[in-house]
């Protein structure tokens, strides 16, 4: 009854507007009551009537009536809640279940509670037992130092979570790179099958036009022996069918025409050639095979043109326009030879790689040969010395080997790459610049290989790249 009297009166103490105990109260002519602040707030910008906040009754003027009785009623409602809270606070303190004593101790063997009747009981004799003030102080410091504890071990946890994102960004970006690189194989390797195909059909359709062509050759010259038969059969009924006399007249005529005829033609035999066909390795294999295989080519100065100059470190070629004096004529090797120069390597082995910068220069050629050339200026006798090279000559990218085969390349080519798998028979040449592939070949080598490099009459030099490994 006293708690719902209390906050009756406590409810009545307050003001409407601000919602909090009422300060120095004024009642209106209504009898609703409000803080002179707060009415006075209400009706500062109105300048005729002034309504009622509750009930919205108006009233002229600004006229208010103060009420201290209500003042102090306010002031007994805040001490009758204050006296009430502190007795209800005094009731909910823990008390000993035992002794029905205030808990003020704390026993720090057993982590318990207790009362002054509890510190004197023999189970708690010897033990080391403190205020709970002084316990809770205690640990409240201990406390404190798990959460500084607990708070270096988050921001650990929150280091860790930072480096975790950072890792799975750069690890998104690795997944991004090797989607691009393979869709970048994907396409290269499909133009570069597109073509094979191509060719590859090609060459199908003219080793079945072959054995047609045999075969159409082999029909005509037996429908024409058996022509000859049917007019040799018609012949001899024809004759059986005469007199006695004349088939003894004709008989040596016929015995002639007969011992005079040619034999059946021979049976064509025909067989399929089955055309062989490789693949070269992937561009995505192209970092393994530079890792593993590049190799520190070289220039031979002994193979070169006279008209080529090698520089020091053996690594580029430049072609040097040469004097002639007055009525002296080009020897035969400036006359005919190629401005070709070879490497120092031999490779009858393994597998190798390099590049070469051709940069902007108008005409040259890139590969490997077998042997070194003649000192007659015939390069490549027929017969006896082969290349497997692709060059730039007359503006247009070509691939030479046994046959001359133009390259479909609209990028402009300024490193090339080249890669010699001489147990497997492959030479392949890569764009180093983008690592797209451009041209392979496929033979039986059973001679040794050299680098072969190839320029024009122009100034710039041809120059063996350092290949730098990038994983």
């Amino acid at each position: 009854m006293e708690m719902s009297a209390t906050s009756a009166l406590q409810a009545e103490a307050i003001c409407p507007i601000c919602q909090d105990n009422l300060n120095n109260p004024v009642t209106l002519k209504c009898q609703h009551n409000f803080c002179v602040t707060c009415i006075r707030m209400k009706w500062k910008n109105l300048l005729k009537t002034f309504p009622c906040p509750v009930c919205h009754q108006t009233q002229e003027g600004r006229r208010v009536s103060v009420n201290p009785q209500l003042g102090r009623l306010v002031d007994l409602a805040n001490f009758l809640q204050g006296s009430r809270d502190s007795r209800m606070a005094r009731e909910n303190e823990p008390r000993c279940a035992e002794h029905q004593q205030e808990l003020s101790f704390f026993c720090e063997d057993d982590k318990k509670l207790m009362c002054a009747m509890c510190t004197k009981c023999p189970e708690h004799q010897g033990h080391h037992i403190r205020s709970m003030k002084e316990a809770a102080s205690h640990y409240r410091q201990q406390l404190g130092e798990y959460i500084h504890l607990l708070k270096k071990q988050m921001e650990e946890v929150k280091r860790l979570i930072v480096t975790q994102d950072r890792k799975i960004l750069q690890l998104q970006e690795e997944v991004r790179k090797q989607r691009m690189q393979y869709n970048l194989d994907y396409e290269q390797f499909k133009q570069f099958m597109d073509c094979e195909k191509n060719a590859y059909l090609t060459r199908m359709e003219e080793e079945e036009n072959h054995l047609l062509r045999q075969h159409n050759v082999s029909m005509a010259a037996h429908s024409a022996h058996i022509d000859k038969l049917r007019d040799l059969i018609v012949e001899v009924a024809e004759l059986s069918e005469m007199s006695e006399e004349m088939v003894l007249r004709g008989l040596k005529g016929l015995q002639q025409h007969y011992k005079g005829l040619d034999p059946a033609p021979a049976v064509q035999l025909l067989n399929f050639r089955p055309l062989y066909y490789s693949l070269p390795p992937l561009c995505s294999v192209l970092s393994n095979i530079i890792q593993k295989f590049r190799e520190n080519v070289t220039l031979d100065p002994q193979t070169a043109h006279p008209t080529l100059c090698v520089s020091e470190d053996l690594k580029s070629v430049t072609w040097v326009k040469q004097r002639l004096r007055v009525g002296e004529k080009p020897k035969i090797w400036e006359a005919t030879a190629a401005l070709v120069v070879l490497g120092r390597e031999r490779f009858a082995s393994g597998r190798h790689y390099w590049e070469v910068q051709v940069g902007h220069k108008p005409e040259w050629a890139v590969g490997v040969c077998t042997d070194a050339p003649c000192s007659e200026g015939q390069w490549f006798p027929s017969g006896r010395k082969r290349h497997w090279i692709i060059q730039l000559q007359d503006g247009k990218y070509l691939a030479a080997g046994s046959a001359v085969v133009p390259l479909f390349q609209t990028d402009k080519l300024t490193v090339i790459g080249i890669y010699l798998d001489y147990e497997l028979g492959q030479v392949c040449f890569y764009n180093a610049s983008d690592r797209s592939h451009l041209h392979s070949f496929s033979e039986t080598f059973v001679q040794v290989l050299k680098p072969y490099f190839g320029t024009g009459c122009d100034s710039e030099p041809l120059r063996i790249c350092v290949v730098d490994y990038e994983g």
